[in-house]
């Protein structure tokens, strides 16, 4: 693991050495001026940003969940950061020397986003933690996201699905619950490019377990989706005999 680590910083090391290289390239080029500078910092800025999302994103699909926990942006390691800059802030007498940290998030982001990235980040894909951590089955990150503030209505870059959507998808029945304990409007949100409902992505999959939960959690088996149709419908026209009988169970019972 500390391996990794030390693999991850060298390379991070790298672009930042090779991002100086570019942006004095750059400058040689076209002439100095203001103007040209802050134009080559900020796509200097902006490419090193979207390398550590991609090596942070890699983490989590890898399940490096240490390495991913001490660079996210959680509640925990913005209240050390903030120690720790005003024990650094301070001279003998206990006055302040430097800026805190809300001055520093304030006023030079850049900076912050080299130690902590944001909970709701989004690289140039579109892709952000709460739906790579779904999508890679790595419930223990998904489980920090959510109780900092991650957005439970994230989209999928490439279907459109919300995160619950994207759970059923996938088949990650943990994240099923995660979701739903968190908040149970998501059970029976449409989703947004294909207008369905959670409970016809576990039908699609013939997920029975999935199904269960969700109508547990009180997903209704006769909501039409944006198309019209319902997930009994999915069940009956696909032929899955398992979810129907649960779906028929659900609605005989709720009729009582």
């Amino acid at each position: 693991m500390k391996k990794k680590i030390l693999i991850y910083k060298i390379f991070i090391l790298f672009i930042i050495l090779s991002n100086f290289i570019y942006a004095e390239k750059m400058i040689l080029r076209n002439g100095i001026s203001e103007k040209t500078i802050d134009l080559v910092n900020e796509d200097r800025i902006l490419r090193m940003n979207e390398m550590r999302l991609r090596i942070f994103f890699d983490a989590i699909r890898k399940q490096n969940n240490k390495f991913v926990l001490n660079h996210l942006a959680t509640e925990e390691n913005k209240k050390k950061l903030n120690e720790n800059d005003e024990k650094e802030a301070k001279n003998d007498n206990g006055k302040y020397y430097g800026p805190k940290y809300s001055e520093v998030i304030a006023n030079s982001s850049d900076d912050i986003a080299v130690n902590l990235i944001d909970v709701n980040a989004q690289d140039q894909t579109g892709y952000t933690p709460i739906i790579v951590a779904i999508e890679s089955g790595n419930n223990e990150i998904l489980k920090v996201l959510v109780e900092n503030g991650a957005n439970l209505y994230e989209k999928h870059p490439v279907f459109g699905k919300l995160t619950l959507h994207t759970a059923c998808y996938y088949e990650n029945e943990e994240a099923v619950e995660i979701l739903l304990k968190a908040d149970r409007r998501l059970v029976n949100a449409h989703s947004g490019n294909d207008g369905w409902l959670p409970l016809q992505d576990a039908t699609l999959k013939s997920n029975a377990r999935i199904v269960e939960i969700l109508l547990k959690y009180g997903a209704n088996p006769l909501l039409t989706d944006a198309h019209g149709g319902t997930p009994m419908d999915m069940a009956t026209e696909f032929g899955k005999g398992v979810i129907v009988k649960l779906l028929r169970d659900n609605i005989k019972k709720n009729r009582k």
